[in-house]
C-alpha cells in the first residue's frame, strides 16, 4: 500500500500511464466526477496502447459543477470500450475518484482526490491510496469485491446512469447545459470574473509540477518513444487564442492568417512573448504557435486536436510569390494517420464551408499540439469581453480580430 501526495511525491498521471504499460493488467475501470482534455489528451495514447494489446477501459463519469466537458467526453467515446455519464437531477454531486486495473493473477485499486483532468492527473495538490490487491488474502479480496459490488450498483442506476455510445448522445448532453465546450466556460467564467471585479492576492502561485509531452508525428523518433516533461501553467486549461474568421481563404476556405503584428486593441502584452518595444503593436498571431514572426524562412507542421482526433502535419509558413500577402498562414489540411482528412470532417458538419464566419480557438496542449474549438461568430463579443488582451490580426484597424484568454 502507497500513499501518493501529488505533486510533492510524485504525480498519478505518470503512473497510470506505466500501469497501462504493464502486462499485468487486462481491465482498467476509472470512476470519476469530472474530465477535461488537459487529462484525457496526455492520457490516451497509453489507453490506445493497453486496448489494442487486448486491455478493456471502462469509464464512467460525472457531469456536476460544469467539470467534465464536451471535449473530453468526445476523446473518451474514441478510446474506451465503454463510456457512461452518471447525474442526479436534485443536487446529489456524483463526486468519486478511483482507478481499478484488474488481472488474471492480481488487480490494484487507486481510490483519492484524482479527477481525470491536467491539474487531477499532474499538477494539482492531490492524494490517494494505491492498493495492490492479491487474491490470496482474504482481506484484499473483500476489498475488489466492494469495488466490483460499487461498479455494478452504478451501472444498475438506470435514471441516473447514462451510456454514451454515439457522439450524438455527448451533443445531447451539450445542448442541455449538461456539460459545455471548455474555451467556452473559460469564457463564460472569465467574464463572471470581470463583472464581480479583481480581488487582492493573499497566496503564492504553487509549487512546481510539470505536464508530460505528447508524442505526436512532429518529434523526432527518439521523443516519440519516451516523452519528457513540458513545463506549462499550472491548471486544467492551457494557453487559448482566438481569431475572428471572416471569410477564410483557401479553396476550401481552411487557410488561416497569422498576422506578423498586431495592432494592440485592449490589454497589455508586456512581460509576455507578445512584447514589442512600441505601446501600439505587439507580435502577431503566428507568435501564439512558437514561430519568431520575423522568420519567415522558417515552417512548422502542428498537430490539431479537433473533436477527439489527431490531423497531423497542419503547415505554418510564410507564403511567397504572387499569391503572398504578407502574412503568415496556418494551412488546416491536416490528416489522422488512416489517412481521414480534417477538411472532410469540416464537410460533414456542413454544407458550405465550416470555418467562415467562425471564432477558432486554439488551446496549447504543447507547443507542436493544440485542440481546436469552432463557434459562431455571434458569439464575437463575449470573446472579447473575457480576453486579457484583444488586437487586430495585423496592423490596420479593419483586419479581423484575435484575442488571449
Amino acid at each position: 500500500m502507497e500513499l501518493l501526495n501529488q505533486p510533492l511525491s510524485g504525480q498519478l498521471g505518470d503512473r497510470l500511464i506505466e500501469l497501462l504499460d504493464s502486462t499485468d493488467y487486462q481491465t482498467l475501470n476509472i470512476i470519476v466526477a469530472f474530465a477535461k482534455n488537459s487529462g484525457v489528451l496526455r492520457i490516451k495514447d497509453a489507453l490506445e496502447k493497453f486496448r489494442r494489446r487486448g486491455g478493456t477501459v471502462n469509464v464512467c463519469v460525472g457531469v456536476d459543477l460544469g467539470g467534465t466537458s464536451h471535449e473530453a467526453l468526445t476523446s473518451l467515446l474514441l478510446h474506451t470500450d465503454s463510456l457512461q455519464v452518471v447525474h442526479a437531477e436534485k443536487g446529489q454531486t456524483f463526486h468519486p475518484k478511483i482507478y481499478y486495473f484488474q488481472g488474471d493473477e492480481k488487480s490494484l485499486v487507486i481510490v483519492g482526490s484524482h479527477n481525470l483532468t491536467g491539474g487531477g492527473l499532474w499538477t494539482n495538490f492531490e492524494n490517494s491510496v494505491i492498493i495492490p490487491v492479491c487474491r490470496s488474502r482474504e482481506d484484499e479480496v473483500e476489498l475488489q469485491k466492494g469495488v466490483d459490488d460499487y461498479i455494478g450498483a452504478l451501472t444498475s442506476l438506470k435514471k441516473l446512469s447514462m451510456p454514451i455510445g454515439t457522439q450524438p448522445d455527448i451533443d445531447k448532453l451539450l445542448e442541455n447545459g449538461y456539460i459545455f465546450k471548455e474555451v467556452a466556460e473559460q469564457v463564460r467564467r472569465a467574464n463572471s470574473i470581470t463583472q464581480e471585479g479583481g480581488r487582492s492576492r493573499l497566496f503564492g502561485s504553487g509549487v512546481p509540477a510539470k505536464l508530460p509531452r505528447v508524442a505526436t508525428s512532429n518529434d523526432e523518433p527518439e521523443r516519440s518513444t519516451q516523452p519528457t516533461p513540458l513545463s506549462v501553467p499550472h491548471g486544467d486549461e492551457g494557453q487559448t487564442i482566438w481569431f475572428e474568421t471572416r471569410r477564410m481563404t483557401g479553396g476550401a476556405r481552411n487557410i488561416l492568417d497569422l498576422s506578423k503584428k498586431s495592432l494592440i486593441e485592449s490589454g497589455d502584452p508586456t512581460g509576455t512573448t507578445f512584447a514589442l518595444e512600441t505601446t501600439e503593436f505587439m507580435r502577431g498571431g503566428v507568435e501564439f504557435f512558437g514561430l519568431n514572426p520575423i522568420a519567415i524562412e522558417e515552417t512548422k507542421d502542428i498537430t490539431i486536436n479537433f473533436e477527439g482526433v489527431d490531423y497531423t502535419n497542419n503547415t505554418i509558413l510564410f507564403p511567397k510569390g504572387k499569391k503572398a500577402n504578407g502574412s503568415w498562414r496556418l494551412q488546416i489540411k491536416g490528416v489522422t494517420l488512416s489517412g481521414d482528412k480534417i477538411t472532410e470532417a469540416f464537410r460533414t458538419k456542413s454544407k458550405e464551408y465550416y470555418l467562415v464566419k467562425k471564432v477558432i480557438a486554439f488551446t496549447k496542449v504543447q507547443d507542436d499540439y493544440y485542440f481546436m474549438s469552432v463557434f459562431p461568430d455571434s458569439e464575437l463579443e463575449n470573446f472579447r469581453a473575457a480576453s486579457h488582451i484583444v488586437a487586430r490580426n495585423g496592423s490596420t484597424t479593419t483586419a479581423k480580430l484575435l484575442g488571449l484568454l
